[in-house]
């Protein structure tokens, strides 16, 4: 408007900036000295939050359209085909690194004690004819950052580029259809083996955002919005 002026250069404001860097430095220490999954969970959702709106305002979403659909791609890949992301995943566990959100499904669950191998939890086991059927262990459920963080962003490009008064519906709209592919992938999930969050978590959320805003905004939901 005529009364905002632009404003160039790094702004720093004392109290976000001191208040930012004293809570980032007490979850440094406690992910190094008490790397629990609450702690873990607490950074991994407030990194993803960050990340999710930083990208989410940066591209219109057809663009991250684009790239949600090669994200899914190779999660598929990935998971599957080469299994290198169930290595990736031990690797993450095993460093208690927060871009993981760990879902406790028993009580008193201990990531630090967290000894369970993805890859191995992922391949059949076998046992004798008539034999009864061992329980797996379910202490934990696990899902990566980036497993939220693709579908955010299309919720919050959505709500930030769409130039309509109902862009906050058809925001709403891909919110539901990732949690709807969210359900869907905790149903194999539940069953014990590794499954690849993104093609069900940014199919849903794409599914969403196509229904949405064809209900709400009409074939114009269809237009690129790039420029060059």
């Amino acid at each position: 408007t005529e009364d905002m002026e632009n404003i160039s250069g790094l702004q720093l404001y004392d109290v976000p900036l001191v208040l930012g860097v004293l809570v980032a430095l007490v979850l440094m220490v406690l992910l190094y000295v008490h790397s629990e999954w609450y702690v873990v969970n607490t950074v991994g959702v407030l990194v993803g939050s960050g990340v999710v709106v930083m990208l989410g305002v940066a591209f219109v979403p057809t663009l991250i359209i684009v790239f949600m659909i090669a994200a899914a791609i190779y999660d598929a890949w990935a998971v599957y085909k080469s299994k290198h992301m169930l290595d990736l995943a031990d690797t993450m566990i095993g460093l208690r690194l927060p871009i993981l959100l760990v879902a406790p499904q028993e009580k008193g669950y201990s990531f630090v004690e967290e000894t369970t191998s993805m890859k191995q939890t992922n391949e059949p086991v076998a046992r004798p004819q008539g034999a009864p059927k061992k329980k797996k262990s379910k202490d934990a459920m696990f899902m990566g950052l980036g497993d939220v963080i693709f579908p955010g962003m299309l919720v919050v490009s959505a709500a930030q580029w769409l130039d309509h008064s109902d862009a906050l519906l058809v925001a709403i709209s891909t919110l539901i259809g990732g949690l709807v592919g969210y359900f869907i992938l905790m149903t194999y999930v539940a069953r014990g083996r590794a499954q690849a969050g993104l093609p069900l978590l940014n199919g849903g959320s794409i599914l969403g955002y196509i229904i949405g805003g064809f209900i709400f905004i009409g074939s114009t939901i269809f237009d690129f919005g790039i420029s060059f």
